[in-house]
Order: structure tokens, then sequence, then C-alpha cells
């Protein structure tokens, strides 16, 4: 199968390492924007050279952002090529149109990277809901945060201390605003609910809450109550058949396998009414373990299993949080309070501190 790769980054440079070890997949072509010597003649400037080439058989998009990546994704559909992204924000914005471009063309899309990293997350989900509804899931879905969270509660560490660690070591970007305001994490939610429940989780409805202004104040307090912070994104089924879907920081008990996950990891959970609570960990951030996901996906599909060629979107839905309630703490600026509230009200109380220039924390007790 000849494979073009849509950016020369992190991510891809992970994916062709790990297809090396497939002498059934050839990586011809790479869109890239700038002069990149390595690459040869494999090298083009153009989409076009790609989605007009009858000999490309598959694409795989690792360029991140919204445009022009979406236009070139349903380029490659429209042009009757299979498509795997890594792009978690474009996918979970288009999740309805792009599943119906694939099926409409007879063609394959799969996604495992867009959520997980190099944990077979989104994979085993898809596989879990044809043997049993999902009733719940979530978990640490970035290592980025779970790197900085960790490290100050184990090092006694400030905030902008280690996240200036983990820009130097790679896990955050020069801009960590969509790691530490929790936005990956809520595209990744997006798409987790996506794929259980068969809907579009609307991304506009769904609350998300981050880590910017934790401190180590906020840290010590948990400690002394024997509490530790994780971020997490999480959803269920409530009794009316709604899909409530949030993220947020949580404090677990310390002997709660979350509290446990050290560095870049994740963990991340699905209930489903026949299996079960299943788990699954790993590595979360990388070059390696998205990669990794992204090459698996390519195999897939050159072998023609892709699990993702089941997935469907039935409709567009709103995440529904008024009735989920949650004991917080709430820290504005140097006051700290204990609230029992909605999820939808405390970020709603959350947001409209934020916006007054407010220095703003709070996080749920996970009963």
């Amino acid at each position: 199968m000849k494979i073009a790769l849509l950016g020369w980054g992190t991510v891809a440079k992970g994916a062709a390492d790990a297809l090396e070890f497939n002498k059934d997949t050839e990586i011809v072509k790479v869109l890239v924007r700038k002069e990149k010597p390595e690459l040869g003649s494999r090298a083009v400037w153009s989409i076009d050279e790609i989605v007009n080439d009858p000999e490309i058989d598959l694409v795989a998009e690792v360029m991140g952002g919204e445009e022009p990546a979406l236009t070139y994704v349903k380029a490659a559909l429209s042009a009757g090529k299979h498509v795997v992204t890594a792009n978690k924000l474009m996918f979970s914005l288009h999740y309805e149109e792009l599943l119906a471009l694939a099926r409409e063309k007879g063609v394959s899309i799969a996604f495992s990277a867009t959520a997980g990293g190099g944990i077979p997350w989104l994979i085993n989900l898809q596989r879990m809901k044809r043997a049993g509804a999902i009733e719940s899931l979530g978990g640490i879905m970035n290592g980025t945060t779970n790197f900085i969270l960790d490290a100050m509660t184990n090092e006694f560490s400030e905030f902008e201390d280690v996240l200036a660690i983990a820009q130097q070591l790679g896990y955050a970007e020069a801009d960590p605003t969509a790691d530490i305001d929790a936005l990956d994490v809520k595209a990744k939610l997006a798409l987790s609910c996506d794929c259980a429940w068969d809907v579009m989780i609307d991304p506009a409805s769904l609350p998300a809450m981050g880590i910017r202004y934790i401190t180590s104040e906020d840290i010590e307090a948990f400690r002394s109550i024997g509490m530790t912070c994780k971020l997490m994104g999480r959803a269920e089924r409530t009794e009316k058949g709604e899909i409530a879907a949030y993220v947020e920081p949580m404090l677990f008990p310390k002997d709660a396998p979350e509290a446990g996950v050290p560095g870049a990891g994740n963990i991340i959970s699905a209930v489903s009414s026949t299996a079960g609570k299943m788990s699954f960990s790993g590595g979360g951030a990388g070059r390696g373990c998205t990669g990794a996901a992204v090459a698996g996906d390519v195999l897939d599909i050159a072998e023609g299993i892709s699990v993702f060629d089941s997935a469907c979107c039935n409709a567009r839905v709103a995440a529904s949080n008024e009735n989920i309630i949650h004991r917080y703490y709430l820290r504005i600026d140097d006051a700290v309070e204990m609230k029992e509230t909605s999820v939808a009200e405390m970020n709603r109380s959350v947001q409209a501190a934020l916006a007054q220039g407010r220095r703003v924390f709070a996080a749920s007790f996970v009963e």
C-alpha cells in the first residue's frame, strides 16, 4: 500500500518509524510547508500532488489544527483514498460530516490516535459497544497535564516551573493553552462519546475546566486530606437517556488507580452493561505513542480489518450536565470554599470569574 503523509512533525516521524517495521507499506509522498532535505523527492508542496496521484491508496493526516487539515482530508476522501487522522480538534468538530463522506466514497477513515496516545482506547471502545451498551466512560486523557500534576504532587513544585520542564521535554507546546485549559481533553472526550454512543456531541456544549491556575497551596490542601488531583474527562448515560459529559480536575483518594498514574501516563475506562468496567493505560504523549497508533490504523486498513468501519453517527446532541451534582473545592484568587452544585453551574461560575480576570481553580471530589 502506498501512503502519503500530510505533515512532517513529531507524530508524522513517529508514524514513519513504526511503519518501517512493515514492508507492505511505503510512504511515497509527504506534504510539507518548509524545505525538508531528508525527504528528498518525497516532499511535495501541494495537496493536489497527493489527491491526484492514482497510486496513493491512503492519506495519513498528522498536521494538527482545523484548517487546512479539514479541507485536505475531505479532498482525500472525495478522491477515494482511505484516511487515517491523529487530529482530535478537527475530527471532533467534523465527525458527522467526515464519517458520512467516507461511507459515501466507500473508503475507511480511522482515528485511534485522536484519543489515548499509544493506548488502544478507541479501538477497544468501538469493540466493547458491539457486545453491550456503554454506560459511562472517562479517565486521564492528557499526558502533559498529568505530568504537571504528578510533579507538583510528588516534588512540591510550582505550576510555572513544572510547565517549563514539560516544555523542555517536549510534552507541552510553546503555547500550552490546549493542554492546561483542557481543550485537548475536551476534544478527546467528545470523540470518545461519539464512538461510544454513535452520536456527535456538540463540542460547544461540553464544559471544560483546566489547571492553569492551580498552585502548590492547592496541592498541599489536597495532600492534607489524603487526596490527589488529576484532570479528568467523564461521560455517562443519564436515566433520561441523555449524555452528560464534562472535563474538570478531580480529587481521588491516594489508593485510587487514577491517583497512581505517573508522569505523562493515561488511564481511560469504560463501563459496559455486559462486561463491566474495563480500563486501558499507557503512554499518553510523545512521538512513539501517537505515531504507533497512526501506524496501527494504517496497517489495519491495509489488511482490510479496520474496526472503525462500523463507526456511525445517528444524530448531533448537546451534553446534558444540569443534573450531575458534585462537591467542589473552589478557589477564586485567595478565597477558598467548598460548594455542592451541578457541573453546569460550576462551569458557569468558573467561566464568569475567568472573564473578570480572576485566578480560578475548581476540582470536584470523587465520591
